[in-house]
């Protein structure tokens, strides 16, 4: 596996040229909600999963299903989403949070550890090691958290986004993907392959916060 370090570096590179492109930094309250994520096959274009989502982040801890593509195999590749409450409900001004996942294959068989990124109010980041199953080759599934908790003192953040981007020994890494910023209400991100579009060893998750 590639090491980290040049792909953190880029990120952060690329987060600070990102925030210049955020809307400004301000006390106007955020969304509440939650993270989701789906899977695909054929190169992005076949076999379109049902999205998986945790609870909304003004609920506490959660963790989606497990998600994978239709048959359950070697998906290609995935999105995520910052999906924000419907009827516009707006985050809690106390709850700081981190997303992590883990990836599973074999009918469960081999499941792989939880994995986070370092908390919103820390400034976030990527997951590290990516997420994977237990022998680090193909996963079928993949589970996420939203993990939350009270603010430290004198602690906050402005505006968030989620990016994801797929991992494969021998190929390296795909090209990241961002969601929309939460101040512009989320969405999901654009779908994630590893170069070649095929069977990924596993997905890094990543949390960019202004």
């Amino acid at each position: 596996m590639r090491n980290m370090t040049g792909k953190i570096a880029a990120l952060l590179m690329a987060g600070v040229a990102a925030v210049t492109l955020a809307p400004s930094a301000s006390a106007a309250p955020l969304p509440n909600f939650r993270i989701g994520i789906q899977l695909n096959d054929g190169g992005c274009r076949t076999e379109f999963g049902t999205p998986q989502f945790t609870k909304f982040a003004n609920f506490g801890t959660s963790a989606t299903l497990f998600a994978s593509d239709l048959n359950r195999f070697d998906p290609d590749c995935a999105r995520i989403f910052l999906d924000p409450a419907f009827g516009g409900g707006l985050l809690n001004s106390n709850v700081d949070f981190r997303i992590g996942g883990r990836a599973r294959e074999n009918n469960g068989s081999e499941v792989g550890p939880v994995v986070f990124t370092d908390w919103a109010s820390a400034g976030g980041g990527p997951t590290d090691p990516m997420i994977s199953d237990a022998n680090r080759f193909d996963p079928d599934e993949y589970q996420l958290f939203l993990e939350t908790r009270p603010l430290p003192p004198g602690a906050g953040f402005s505006d968030f986004r989620f990016f994801i981007f797929a991992r494969d020994a021998g190929e390296g890494d795909g090209p990241v993907q961002f969601t929309p910023w939460a101040s512009q209400n989320g969405g999901p991100s654009g779908w994630a392959p590893d170069p070649n579009k095929f069977d990924p060893d596993g997905y890094v998750l990543g949390l960019e916060v202004v």
